[in-house]
């Protein structure tokens, strides 16, 4: 399915943004977009989701600790490789310590549903000889006889080294008072280097007036940093064994590793699901058969509802039963048709990406493909009309009509002349209402289009009139913003069964409101009557 148009057509980004797993896993999927079209795939989502809700619910306080545990999560680097150094096993141990975490918080009902447990916990040990029991890691001399040999060694000498530097720098500052505990040279006036022991220091010329200062060590210093430098070779080479031997423990766990990121997925996602349906007292949406119409009861458009709520203006949820498969929706500009079938592409966007639904009852089936056709919201193609597009975008979607399709169309052919764009809607509705797998929504302007058989018409209940004039002062001087603003307190967002003989002319009512001058409204009304001459 063409899934970058539904989701322009619905905004769906207002309410994805909000979405928000904690995990570099989680965000992955998220910004993956995946659409499920397995019903019973769907069905387990939705029923793990309301099993996640119930526990955040009872159990809040766990459930903040697992949130920090998710933010603890670090993307790892590659596990298809024979050789990890110390930052890649840092990150294996920091994952297997967050998400034993995780899994000992969770509850029985959640694991089993999810098949989630952790049976590394050798692995982890062997990640943790140094006795840090929390996620850092440090490649520690207990894990070679030889690695822990060589750094005593290295120990031992470091010591000697700087017993021999304090006892060279005792006999400087006793002989010259000269300090050089905290420093590596001191610049002194010349004249007071005329005395100065040539094998305890030396003199380098720092400017015309000033000498710097260095001490001298003696040769045994130089001698033990030789045998240090053999060492550190040596301590490369005990490590990159070390090394070898921790990967070979974690190449064994590897498929293990992989399902725990899968798991980790898998959890922060529903997490994040279920976080937005107790936000939006979401409901699961009810899966029906292929045959079944979508039925909608208390649907909320969050992205219109949300910016309702904010200017505080009244939002009409959708409540509907429909009869057919096949719906033609009708009403004035302005009255919400478009904003209809935002509402049920929204919903099942949300149903098929594994959400629940803002709405008390959301019945629908799972459609392989869904469609959106209307407004160019896409780059336009070079030499094709409006209407050419719509048309191009109706010949991809028939394509499809042999699957179970979802079509949405917004004010087909309105570009185009009425006759023959009227004719071709009814051709459409004639053609649509014969596909068993096709479930589709055709907003129009026209009306008295012919009725077939399993076609459903409905219009938005449209302009309140009569509570407009209660309201409406035809003497004010109402700014366009202010009609606006009355136009949408007294439309009626409600979508009504109608026959296909409604005659109800909101249009002009709304020209009237916009400042559409009296003799034309006059006019109109008379045409409307037969009486225009």
């Amino acid at each position: 399915m063409k899934i970058k148009e539904i989701i322009q057509f619905i905004e769906f980004n207002t309410f994805y943004s909000e979405y928000a797993p904690l995990t570099p896993y989680g965000l992955q999927n998220k910004n993956k977009y995946h659409v499920f079209t397995d019903t019973k795939l769907l069905s387990s989502i939705h029923i793990s989701i309301g099993k996640i809700v119930t526990f955040i619910n009872e159990k809040p306080i766990i459930y903040v600790k697992i949130e920090n545990h998710f933010k603890k999560i670090s993307l790892l680097n590659s596990l298809e490789r024979k050789l990890f150094d110390s930052a890649d096993i840092f990150l294996v141990k920091k994952l297997l310590v967050n998400y034993k975490n995780i899994v000992n918080l969770l509850n029985d009902i959640i694991k089993e549903d999810l098949q989630i447990n952790f049976s590394s916990n050798e692995l982890l040990s062997f990640l943790s000889l140094d006795g840090a029991n929390n996620e850092s890691f440090y490649l520690n001399a207990s894990y070679s006889k030889d690695l822990e040999g060589n750094r005593k060694k290295l120990a031992e000498i470091n010591q000697n080294l700087v017993e021999i530097k304090n006892e060279r720098f005792s006999e400087i500052l006793k002989e010259h008072n000269l300090d050089f505990r905290f420093r590596d040279f001191i610049v002194v006036e010349e004249s007071q280097t005329i005395n100065l022991n040539s094998n305890l220091v030396y003199k380098e010329v720092y400017d015309k007036n000033s000498l710097l200062i260095k001490p001298i060590l003696p040769k045994g210093y130089f001698e033990l940093h030789e045998k240090k430098e053999v060492l550190l070779t040596e301590e490369q080479l005990f490590e990159q064994d070390v090394l070898e031997k921790i990967s070979s423990k974690i190449l064994a766990e590897k498929e293990t590793l992989k399902e725990y990121l899968q798991k980790l997925e898998m959890l922060d996602t529903l997490f994040a699901k279920a976080r937005l349906a107790i936000s939006y007292k979401m409901n699961p949406p009810v899966l029906g058969n292929i045959k079944e119409a979508i039925e909608v009861k208390n649907g909320y458009y969050l992205p219109l509802a949300n910016k309702c709520a904010k200017l505080g203006e009244i939002y009409t949820p959708l409540n509907t039963e429909f009869k057919n498969k096949t719906c033609v929706i009708t009403g004035s500009n302005m009255g919400g048709k478009t904003m209809l079938l935002k509402t049920i592409g929204f919903m099942q966007v949300l149903t098929q990406m594994g959400f629940w639904v803002p709405a008390e009852k959301f019945k629908t089936s799972v459609f392989e493909k869904i469609h959106y056709i209307g407004e160019d919201l896409s780059e336009k193609v070079e030499g094709l009309s409006s209407f050419g597009f719509e048309i191009h975008n109706l010949t991809e979607a028939i394509k499809d009509f042999d699957k179970n399709t979802l079509l949405l169309i917004d004010e087909f052919a309105k570009t185009t002349n009425s006759i023959e764009a009227k004719a071709i809607i009814a051709a459409m509705l004639k053609s649509f209402s014969q596909k068993v797998t096709l479930s589709s929504f055709v907003s129009t302007h026209f009306m008295e289009l012919p009725e077939f058989e399993n076609v459903s018409f409905y219009k938005m209940k449209g302009l309140d009139y009569s509570e407009y004039e209660k309201y409406y002062n035809k003497e004010k001087q109402y700014s366009l913003r202010e009609r606006i603003r009355l136009i949408n307190t007294f439309m009626r967002y409600e979508i009504i069964k109608t026959d296909n003989n409604d005659s109800t002319y909101d249009a002009i009512k709304i020209a009237d409101i916009l400042g559409l001058n009296e003799e034309i409204i006059t006019y109109t009304k008379e045409y409307l009557r037969g009486n225009y001459d």
